[in-house]
């Protein structure tokens, strides 16, 4: 984990080819939790990670709430909210926009605020 989170503050192209590729495979699917600022549980899921540890981007789809996405998006106006990660990381993240995919399922567009950690 230690040898992990400091590689999160190296840029990826500082990292020899094995292990950068092993960092962006560990980032790039995961299940997340997503939560308001206040801990208010707002929806799970799984997400797709674009980018690098320190700009980075998600689409968090399989969501446990997405009537809840949509309520607090829409009608509360959240857009900024904490990711957590399965393996214990998180961070800060704004929602971007949510949307239906083409089999009608709803996905989530989050864009990172912080590295997660």
């Amino acid at each position: 984990m230690n040898a992990v989170r400091s590689l999160e503050s190296t840029s990826i192209h500082r990292i020899p080819g094995d292990l950068a590729s092993r960092l962006a495979a560990s980032l790039h699917e995961q299940a997340v939790t997503i939560s308001t600022f206040d801990g208010r549980y707002i929806t799970g899921g799984i997400a797709t990670f674009a980018g690098s540890p320190l700009k980075w981007s998600a689409t968090l789809r399989h969501l446990d709430r997405p009537g809840v996405v949509a309520s607090v998006f829409f009608t509360e106006g959240v857009r900024d909210v904490i990711v957590k990660l399965e393996d214990g990381r998180q961070g800060r993240a704004r929602i971007t926009g949510t949307s239906f995919i083409a089999s009608a399922q709803r996905v989530c567009e989050l864009m990172g605020g912080e590295r997660l950690q």
